[in-house]
């Protein structure tokens, strides 16, 4: 089958939005291109991804399911490849896409990191992490809500450390005073920000978006502080279960979930492709 592949055209974008809905919420940053049969023609597959100077992130693909296996994803990332990128990364939904660690590897990509995102009972999470709490945190620490903190403080540390997950979490980009974020402690000790989490409630469900712990405070009481009081706020809102997530190479909050016996409800992995 011939493939033609180019940008979408004016009336395709309809056609593009189905193929790559996951993709619109940053569409002006994108690049988006089309996989054609060139037969009809007809629309076969889609990819969409950002890219700098040297690199191309958050790379995303869609082939329609009668037109899979036939080497149209593989087709479209050469495409990509030869375009002048250092390197490539996109994101995959193993528990959606069970192919998708087959396919990358096959494709020379190599699997960095995976952000896995469980659900717990709260009540027993909560009684641990007070117990937690009440162990390992100094009386020199304190917690306050986002609207108290020193924005500057809170921006630069959520700064700083967005690149940890990259595009595994987008919520780490998000701007510290979202709105809607009725969950948002921040743990301070004297004048000085060290911990801030970013959740909210969905029904009976406390959801954890985002926790960042400044330098030299990774693995210790800030975390357990940050939690144990993020789970007061979700329980005294309704909540009755927590869902967070964690990259594979956060140990500690990986150690945490398996104590609690917390359900595996996603697995998001991210791969990379150097080109040059």
């Amino acid at each position: 089958m011939k493939l033609n592949i180019r940008p979408p055209r004016e009336e395709e974008w309809r056609s593009c939005r189905m193929l790559l809905p996951e993709t619109f919420g940053d569409a002006p940053a994108r690049t988006y291109l089309l996989g054609l049969q060139d037969q009809a023609p007809h629309i076969v597959g889609a990819a969409s991804f950002r890219r700098s100077e040297q690199a191309l992130t958050h790379l995303r693909l869609h082939v329609i399911a009668p037109f899979r296996r036939r080497g149209i994803a593989s087709r479209l990332i050469e495409q990509i490849a030869s375009s002048g990128v250092h390197s490539m990364t996109g994101t995959a939904e193993l528990s959606k896409e069970p192919a998708a660690q087959a396919f990358c590897e096959s494709n020379h990509f190599v699997r960095l990191d995976v952000l896995n995102t469980v659900e717990a009972d709260i009540a027993e999470m909560r009684e641990f992490m007070r117990r937690l709490r009440a162990r390992m945190v100094p009386a020199s620490a304190r917690v306050v809500p986002l609207r108290d903190a020193p924005l500057d403080q809170v921006s630069q540390l959520h700064a700083m450390h967005v690149a940890q997950e990259g595009e595994l979490n987008q919520w780490r980009g998000l701007v510290a005073a979202t709105p809607g974020m009725e969950i948002c402690p921040v743990v301070m000790i004297g004048e000085r920000v060290v911990g801030m989490l970013l959740g909210h409630v969905e029904g009976s469900m406390a959801v954890v978006r985002s926790r960042v712990v400044a330098s030299g405070h990774h693995g210790t009481w800030v975390n357990a502080m940050l939690l144990a009081e993020a789970l007061d706020i979700g329980w005294a809102a309704g909540a009755r279960r927590a869902r967070f997530s964690y990259t594979s190479s956060n140990h500690d909050t990986r150690k945490l979930a398996l104590r609690l016996r917390a359900e595996t409800t996603g697995c998001l992995a991210q791969f990379q492709r150097r080109t040059g």
